[in-house]
């Protein structure tokens, strides 16, 4: 018979301790503690009735989240606001540590910084599925737990490349997007509890089998079945959209965005010779929308943000500078994207209100914390970013996070720093799980039930070889550092750097024979765009591996217009992030969540 009390959050700040959920100990007297446990035997009671009992009162948790979903466009989905926002809190600074797929979701998964749980890219070398310890995840605590567990969606890039059929542990019911049919609206693979099951086919747009609608279905089937027993639930709901799709033209060549059209005051009057469609970058082209949402925002305009197609580009990193000017045409593919990922966020909005509709029904709503957020988010033309993802800066490094629940305050907002290392904690926390390994971030419950509370906790954002204890020696500078990575395993930086900021393909080149590499890379490719980088009160500081440098004050400058990290004015501010940083890079458990002092002023 259990003679524990009322379950307590514990997070141990030393390093390498584990985020623990522990249970208070009832003091018994030694006489009382053998009645205790006779008893049970006199009686016939063995307590699976009261066990049942307590599971049911513990609340569920619901996860929905989206694909490159980036800030601004939160605007148009105005029942997630209505229904999550206006009854939740939502949180104004809410950053992935990853601004990657692949990163991000691993960090959602384990809590941990990509330099810990080893997955540091989208695919191999440095990343994908296959790096990431499965047997120490969220779902896996939960299950534990005593929860009755699923997930529906997008799982980690590459899942389902090695083994289709594999079913990753935690998970009670498994309906994962096997890869690479994630990436279609149509005609993509699910893999259902162990079996493989087509929806449609890619070229025939079947309203019934929509992959957002079809994701909502089964959201909703499973909330039903699960309210009427006896285990609290947890359901992760992962959507594609606004993500593009990754679809082919009758040629076998991947299908780019190319239309032309008016797209208004955006466009760029820069008469740039070298300007050419053979060194035009590629936008990602936006995912279909459902067919009773198109054309919905034909029309509509990319937001007036001052760091659209940047003139002043002398402040940014190198790779930055090699930008070209946004011509008229680019601005048109940008803006089609644009309109396009904002349509296929409108089925997004109408699952989020079926599924809060579908609890309430079912009584579940009082009891069920309910999640909303993103991996990472979309660079639209700012800093001459015309697409992609990657970087810190805040059109790909920022995302929304709402929170509903027990407890949480209705349609507030909290300023404080958040991080998604912070998602399996809270989860965790509402679960009573217990992680058993040391996790990086912090439940969010006491900053949902206050939040006008606050810390002076920074976060820590890293990518690729930035995501290192040990640093990266610059490209043609000697052999790699002691315990620094080998050459070879540097390209996710340099592919950034020479352009590729969606990368959703390799991480490297293919290699030869004893490892050499078969093809030399393109010339002009800059060593690396991999970074560490510290956000600390009103502050974004990066550090790139290839020695960059970057400083915003994002109380004056909330576009990142102009880097300070050679003003004089701001020395102070940049030795204080740069110490700090020092410290965060290679972090593990407690030492992640330590407070910092103030940042001091500039002047």
């Amino acid at each position: 018979m259990k003679i524990t009390g009322t379950a307590q959050a514990a997070a141990k700040t030393g390093k390498g301790t584990a985020f623990r959920r522990r249970r208070s100990v009832v003091t018994v007297l030694p006489a009382v503690l053998v009645l205790f446990v006779l008893l049970p035997a006199a009686t016939g009671c063995v307590g699976v009735q009261g066990d049942s009992q307590d599971r049911k009162k513990r609340p569920n948790v619901l996860m929905v989240m989206t694909d490159d979903q980036w800030l601004e466009s939160m605007r148009v989905l105005s029942k997630t606001r209505k229904l999550l926002g206006d009854e939740g809190v939502t949180f104004d600074r809410f950053y992935p540590s990853s601004p990657l797929c692949c990163t991000s979701r691993s960090t959602y998964l384990s809590g941990q910084f990509a330099h810990n749980n080893g997955v540091r890219h989208n695919s191999v070398p440095q990343g994908g599925y296959d790096k990431l310890n499965e047997k120490k995840t969220l779902p896996v605590w939960m299950q534990k737990a005593g929860y009755a567990t699923s997930h529906i969606g997008k799982y980690p890039n590459g899942y389902g490349k090695k083994d289709p059929e594999h079913v990753p542990p935690g998970w009670d019911e498994w309906r994962g997007s096997v890869d690479p049919t994630t990436y279609k609206m149509w005609g993509y693979q699910l893999n259902e509890n162990g079996k493989l099951h087509t929806y449609g086919k890619s070229d025939e747009e079947d309203p019934e089998l929509y992959q957002t609608d079809v994701y909502r279905d089964k959201g909703v089937d499973f909330i039903k079945r699960k309210a009427e027993g006896d285990k609290p639930f947890f359901l992760s709901l992962a959507f594609l959209a606004p993500h593009g799709e990754l679809l082919k033209n009758k040629d076998g060549k991947p299908r780019k965005s190319r239309k032309k059209g008016n797209a208004g005051k955006k466009a760029s009057t820069d008469a740039n010779p070298e300007s050419k469609q053979s060194a035009r970058p590629v936008v990602g082209p936006a995912p279909r929308p459902a067919p009773r949402h198109k054309g919905k925002f034909a029309k509509e305009e990319l937001p007036e943000n001052p760091a659209y197609n940047e003139s002043d580009m002398r402040d940014k990193p190198r790779f930055l500078q090699k930008r070209p000017n946004l011509d008229r045409e680019t601005t048109e593919e940008i803006t089609e994207s644009y309109r396009g990922r904002l349509e296929s966020l409108l089925a997004v909005d109408e699952a989020v209100e079926k599924l809060m509709s579908t609890l309430k029904s079912t009584g579940q709503l009082d009891n069920t914390y309910v999640v909303f957020t993103s991996d990472n988010g979309f660079f639209f033309g700012e800093h001459r970013v015309p697409t992609g993802k990657f970087l810190p800066h805040g059109a790909s490094g920022q995302v929304p996070l709402v929170l509903r629940g027990p407890g949480i305050e209705a349609g507030k907002h909290s300023k404080e720093l958040t991080s998604n290392v912070d998602l399996a904690a809270t989860i965790s926390d509402i679960g009573g799980a217990d992680p058993d390994l040391a996790l990086d971030g912090r439940s969010l419950l006491p900053y949902g039930r206050d939040p006008r509370k606050s810390s002076d906790r920074p976060v820590l954002q890293e990518i690729a070889e930035g995501a290192r204890r040990t640093p990266v020696a610059a490209r043609g500078h000697g052999k790699p550092p002691a315990g620094g990575p080998p050459d070879d395993d540097v390209s996710a930086g340099r592919a950034a750097g020479a352009g590729d900021l969606d990368m959703d393909g390799p991480a490297s080149p293919a290699l030869g024979p004893q490892g050499k590499k078969k093809r030399k890379a393109p010339r002009g490719q800059e060593y690396s765009a991999a970074y560490e980088a510290i956000r600390a009160g009103h502050y974004l500081y990066i550090r790139y591996s290839a020695g960059g440098r970057e400083l915003y004050d994002l109380e004056t400058d909330p576009h990142e217009l102009t880097s300070r990290h050679n003003d004089p004015g701001y020395k102070k501010v940049r030795t204080f992030l740069d110490q700090r940083l020092d410290k965060l890079q290679g972090c593990v458990g407690g030492e992640c969540r330590e407070e910092i002092p103030e940042v001091p002023e500039p002047g």
